[in-house]
């Protein structure tokens, strides 16, 4: 049965969320353009970010010449997603935690 539900076919739908959960489940790679999709922002604000620390970091593909190929764990991005406004303070804190059982080992 493909009824449609608010101009989208159950089906459909169905499928998407379960591409979606295995992404996730398999900590996916996203290109920089899929990344501005899922988060909601521009490709250059994403960079902006970036550059501030408050955006994860994608990881380097390959390089050849001038051009270079990047791609974030959607994990990563989901992380961004969940707390937006937190993600550099969390990731300070993370790197705290891990400096401070360092040195009380």
């Amino acid at each position: 049965m493909d009824e449609l539900l608010n101009g989208k076919s159950i089906k459909a739908d169905f499928e998407a969320q379960v591409t979606a959960a295995l992404m996730i489940q398999s900590n996916a790679l996203i290109p920089l353009k899929l990344a501005a999709r899922l988060c909601g922002i521009p490709k250059h604000e994403i960079l902006r970010r970036i550059d501030c620390g408050t955006f994860p970091k994608p990881r380097t593909l390959s390089s050849t010449g001038k051009r270079i190929r990047e791609a974030f764990y959607l994990k990563d991005l989901h992380e961004w997603i969940k707390c937006p406004h937190l993600y550099h303070e969390l990731l300070s804190n993370l790197v705290y935690d891990h400096q401070a059982a360092f040195l009380s080992d």
